[in-house]
């Protein structure tokens, strides 16, 4: 049987009714008014990811884990970046100055990471509108390694000109981190599973600031130790 075009149905509905108005009518399964009616879910439909994101990643019996386009997977995705970028800069910055003796450097290259936070923030939600939630990820991310790279160098050479630039970049992909972030916590979920969603997301975050504790705290002993050693033994 041929398709029917809309006004042919609309018609047909018509006619069968007898009193010239239409009668509630299903349409058929391929809804022509959807590309033309509803734009954004036209936009929707088009973006579409390979096969196997729809599928479970991990089967164990009966249990199957979420498949990886799913709000839960990409949610624990972004805490585990947010774990290894922000969350093991606050375990360096537990350090007490990134870690230094003279901590002027380091203040100083706080300085401009907020500054230019405050700045690049205030138009992050434009940039990860323009150019994607992924790249801006992505790009938020870069701007962490090169800070705690920036702490390494400064150790060896003193570079306090680099270690400033790193912390005025780390403030820009900072900005841009935070929002893609946020956008993800926030949209990704149902409205009654915000809450599960925002408490997984900060354990996991969190556990970065734990670990630099548990190092600094172990580096504590270990030197304590050490100097006791060395007390009870000075030709030792």
């Amino acid at each position: 049987m041929a398709s029917l075009e809309p006004e042919q149905h609309l018609q047909q509905a018509t006619e069968s009714s007898g009193t010239g108005t239409p009668e509630t009518w299903i349409a058929p399964e391929k809804n022509i008014y959807s590309a033309q009616d509803d734009l954004e879910t036209a936009m929707d439909h088009a973006v579409v990811g390979k096969p196997w994101m729809y599928k479970p990643m991990i089967k164990i019996g009966k249990w199957e884990s979420p498949w990886f386009a799913s709000p839960e997977t990409q949610l624990i995705l972004v805490s585990f970046v947010c774990f290894l970028c922000p969350g093991m800069y606050n375990a360096v910055s537990g350090l007490g100055g990134g870690g230094q003796i003279n901590a002027t450097d380091v203040n100083n290259s706080n300085t401009a990471l907020y500054s230019t936070f405050a700045v690049v923030g205030f138009f992050a939600g434009s940039i990860a509108n323009r150019i994607g939630l992924r790249l801006t990820l992505s790009l938020g991310g870069f701007g962490y390694f090169l800070y705690v790279a920036s702490l390494l160098s400064y150790n060896i050479n003193q570079n306090a000109g680099f270690l400033i630039f790193a912390g005025a970049l780390l403030g820009v992909c900072g900005g841009l981190l935070w929002c893609a972030q946020g956008a993800v916590m926030m949209s990704y979920p149902l409205e009654h599973e915000k809450g599960k969603y925002i408490a997984i997301f900060w354990i996991i975050f969190n556990l970065g600031g734990v670990i630099g504790s548990l190092v600094s705290l172990s580096h504590s002993r270990m030197h304590n130790v050490d100097r006791k050693l060395i007390m009870a033994d000075p030709a030792g």
